[in-house]
């Protein structure tokens, strides 16, 4: 073996010790996958960060480009969930017959792309995220109740480089023992079509 190929061996050697490295040094897990998250045959599981971008602005017009980082770090389903929803107010109503709370504490990052100056604001509103069926197709209505979970994610304005962990609650089915969670991507107006939503396990 030359000495530039055992220079080069060392070199890929100690590339990888940092790659492992930072792989178990950091919580949430990042997305090394760019299949993860892109279907419902390949929803993210719970405590892997998944990076994706929206469209800002008008119609036809220039969008601005922002990222948005997302991480599922928490599900909380069942009769436990129906507790911290009574908890949280005794006026809250229990899920529809048939159907049970699930609880899902997100974070979400918000932050400009690129090294751009561009402080649009972005709030986060009730129907972005979803419970969905296990084969993607059915999207299970959105509980209303009179006081949610805090910190609570529906209806908080971001600025960019502001991240926040949240609560949102959903309900689905007692027999889909597999629902997922969808994001839908907020886009201009067609400049670039629609973009699909990204995909994560409510389980």
């Amino acid at each position: 073996m030359s000495l530039g190929d055992q220079f080069f061996k060392v070199l890929n050697y100690y590339q990888e010790r940092i790659r492992v490295k930072e792989r178990t040094d950091h919580n949430p897990v990042k997305n090394s996958n760019p299949l993860w998250g892109t279907s419902h045959n390949r929803p993210a599981p719970v405590g892997m960060t998944l990076k994706t971008t929206i469209e800002r602005g008008e119609a036809y017009s220039a969008p601005e480009i922002y990222n948005v980082e997302i991480t599922l770090l928490e599900i909380v389903r069942g009769h436990e969930a129906w507790e911290r929803v009574k908890d949280q107010s005794p006026a809250n109503k229990p899920p529809k017959t048939g159907f049970e709370y699930v609880l899902a504490r997100i974070r979400f990052y918000y932050f400009r792309r690129g090294r751009g100056s561009g402080g649009e604001t972005y709030q986060l509103l009730k129907g972005q995220f979803a419970a969905v069926s296990s084969n993607g197709e059915a999207e299970y209505e959105i509980p209303s109740i009179l006081s949610q979970l805090q910190p609570q994610l529906i209806d908080y304005t971001f600025s960019p480089g502001e991240f926040r962990d949240g609560w949102i609650l959903f309900q689905v089915p007692k027999d889909e023992k597999k629902p997922l969670l969808t994001y839908k991507r907020q886009h201009a107006g067609g400049v670039h079509g629609v973009w699909g939503p990204t995909w994560f396990q409510l389980y």
